[in-house]
């Protein structure tokens, strides 16, 4: 510490100790401007290693700061794409539910069509067979009228 300080600090405890003191208090009367003086040598005085101690805690309260903000803004950006997850999965699954029930529809089509192909394949031969008898009808009583005129 600086010996100016020091001497100041002296100066100020010997104003005080030579200042008249109030009557039945442990009060002094001081100089106004005697007081003023020294806090203004004070504060022109303080040690390098005041001010180095001063810098120093300034400087750790600007990192504590900076790392506090730097957190809040990790959170902040973790928050968001943890929505955008949560968001996206929702996403997915309403889509795998409509993919399914899209299928479900399309099955239900085709099974439709499949059996409605069949009714009218059905019919068709039901109608072919029925021609096919009616000629075979028609072969066989004209192969019975050429037998009975031989």
């Amino acid at each position: 510490m600086s010996q100016t300080f020091l001497k100041v600090i002296e100066d100020l405890e010997l104003l005080v100790m030579s200042s008249p003191k109030i009557p039945l208090t442990n009060m002094v009367f001081v100089n106004e401007q005697e007081i003023f003086r020294i806090i203004d040598s004070i504060r022109m005085n303080v040690p390098q290693e005041v001010v180095d101690a001063q810098r120093f805690l300034q400087e750790k309260e600007d990192i504590i700061n900076d790392a506090k903000k730097k957190a809040d803004e990790i959170i902040i950006n973790a928050d968001l794409k943890a929505k955008q997850k949560l968001d996206e999965n929702d996403l997915v699954i309403k889509a795998k539910e409509e993919s399914e029930k899209i299928r479900n529809e399309a099955r239900k089509e085709a099974n439709k069509l499949m059996k409605e192909a069949k009714d009218y394949s059905e019919n068709v031969l039901i109608k072919l067979e029925s021609e096919v008898d009616k000629l075979l009808t028609s072969i066989r009583r004209g192969k019975e009228v050429l037998r009975s005129k031989e």
